[in-house]
């Protein structure tokens, strides 16, 4: 079997790809149920939280020791893994929410995709593989339950921006550099460190 097949099948990442795949059908086909706009637009956070959620079992392979003493050079490996990961849900999140009546820009599913990568890629390094998803998810959820409701008046002083970047418009400053920071931070944690068992 060629390196790159093995690679890929120890890392789970058919399995990630599929579920990739299935949230990205979830929201088109929650898109098609919801008529409002602004309830179309609130459906693309969760399902890119989920999407990239499905990047974590692939973040360690099956034997963490095997990892530790190969006789390769795993930091670009591992870096690639996180980018590409993302740029694969980026696409499909991205075309999916542009079908029919727009969901979504897909700068802003980048710029949210990029961040909760980063986080996912830092719960590997310090909680492992397995539990890699807990801090974009209570990230997230602690971010729907502080930012105002829709219609409130915007009350975003820098440090709220940065807090809550996954709410944030796509012309907010604070929540691009909180969001770059992150996945760069994660990505290079990730790349030089791995997985904790």
């Amino acid at each position: 079997m060629k390196p790159l097949t093995l690679y890929l099948r120890s890392r789970s990442v058919p399995a990630s790809l599929g579920l990739t795949l299935a949230c990205a059908a979830g929201l088109w086909s929650l898109g098609l149920a919801v008529d409002d706009q602004e309830g179309r637009s609130l459906l693309v956070l969760p399902a890119t939280v989920a999407a990239v959620a499905a990047i974590a079992p692939g973040l360690a392979g099956p034997d963490h020791d095997l990892d530790r003493v190969a006789a390769i050079t795993w930091w670009p490996r591992r870096a690639a893994h996180v980018v590409v990961a993302g740029a694969v849900v980026v696409g499909l999140l991205g075309v999916t929410a542009q079908i029919g009546a727009p969901m979504s820009g897909l700068a802003l599913i980048a710029r949210n995709t990029a961040g909760l990568a980063g986080l996912v890629a830092l719960g590997a390094v310090t909680l492992g593989a397995a539990r890699a998803t807990l801090l974009p998810i209570l990230w997230a959820v602690l971010v729907m339950q502080v930012t105002p409701p829709m219609g409130a008046p915007p009350d975003r002083p820098v440090y709220k921006e940065m807090l809550t970047w996954l709410a944030q418009p796509i012309g907010s400053t604070p929540a691009a550099v909180t969001a770059v920071l992150l996945g760069v931070l994660g990505t290079l944690a990730y790349a030089l460190l791995g997985s904790r068992r």
